[in-house]
């Protein structure tokens, strides 16, 4: 959804130069899933690539989607940066055999699931309800807790839910107020974390290596400014997002004990299970999962 242009002065004015932005939001250069060939195309120089709507091209990224891995979206952001950038396990395994390099990542966690009429409080309560997701590992523990997953743009999701084609949406609670999701739902989970969702915004390594190295500096410390930016921004304004949602008359529940417990143990085997099957194919999904996990705990750390 970026184009980037630049323009300068050449190495030896290189404080000079500057980086224009033309921005199309909205899907205006074409579906998430098009954007990323665009780019290594070269009709756009910096787009999103989300694992979730690229699951045949960047399964392994999708370990960020997992339930339970991480609530912070800081925390959630720079382990998963970690690995996208050159040396790390994802860079080598998927973006560099795919002429593309990370720039910055914006992680959204702690995802929920909201519903038009039907409370949960176990994953009974889900069997027989469509469940819009982003796709990806969402997908399969919306599957495993019983739902059926029915996978489609963020966009599109108010006119689903107020034609009663899903019955509920997965959804981080600061997503639903830009789609005003709130005006047509009536339940919300709370507690759960089924899963989040990382946009990793990427160039092409052929564009990359066209700029003029402080150029490329510049870009860099950017991006670190603008994944920063993001995630305090995501952890700021959730708890007032929740409280819009909840004025709007949205009813927030957490399962009880007994419900909980029936999640947990619906949700615990999800992590494995996704690493065995990327290790079934022949791709290192339990490496990966062991470094995220080991990730997400020194930055919990430096966190406290």
């Amino acid at each position: 959804m970026d184009e980037v242009s630049h323009r300068g002065t050449g190495s030896s004015g290189a404080s000079k130069e500057t980086v224009d932005f033309s921005y199309y939001p909205a899907g205006q250069m074409g579906t998430p899933r098009d954007l990323v060939s665009l780019n290594r195309s070269g009709v756009l120089d910096i787009t999103p690539a989300s694992a979730a709507y690229l699951s045949d091209q960047l399964p392994l990224s999708s370990v960020s989607d997992l339930p339970g891995m991480v609530e912070d979206s800081c925390v959630g952001a720079q382990a998963l940066f970690d690995m996208m950038s050159p040396g790390g396990i994802l860079y080598e395994e998927e973006y560099a055999p795919r002429g593309l390099r990370p720039l910055w990542v914006s992680v959204l966690p702690s995802y929920e699931i909201l519903t038009v009429s039907r409370q949960i409080n176990s994953p009974s309560d889900l069997r027989g309800l469509n469940i819009r997701t982003s796709g990806g590992a969402l997908d399969a523990t919306l599957s495993d807790l019983g739902a059926a997953a029915v996978s489609m743009p963020a966009s599109e999701a108010y006119e689903a839910l107020s034609r009663k084609t899903v019955d509920g949406v997965a959804f981080p609670f600061i997503s639903v107020l830009p789609y005003k999701l709130q005006e047509v739902l009536g339940h919300s989970t709370t507690g759960l974390n089924i899963g989040a969702f990382a946009i990793p915004y990427v160039i092409s390594e052929e564009t990359w290596t066209d700029l003029d190295p402080a150029l490329q500096n510049r870009i860099e410390k950017a991006g670190h400014d603008a994944q920063n930016s993001l995630c305090r921004a995501v952890n700021s304004e959730t708890p007032a997002a929740i409280d819009t949602i909840g004025k709007d008359g949205v009813d927030f529940n957490r399962p009880d004990a007994q419900g909980m417990k029936e999640f947990e143990d619906k949700l615990a085997p999800v992590r494995k299970q996704w690493a065995e099957n990327m290790d079934s194919i022949g791709k290192p999904g339990s490496q990966v999962l062991s470094d995220y996990e080991a990730l997400i705990a020194r930055y919990e750390g430096n966190s406290k």
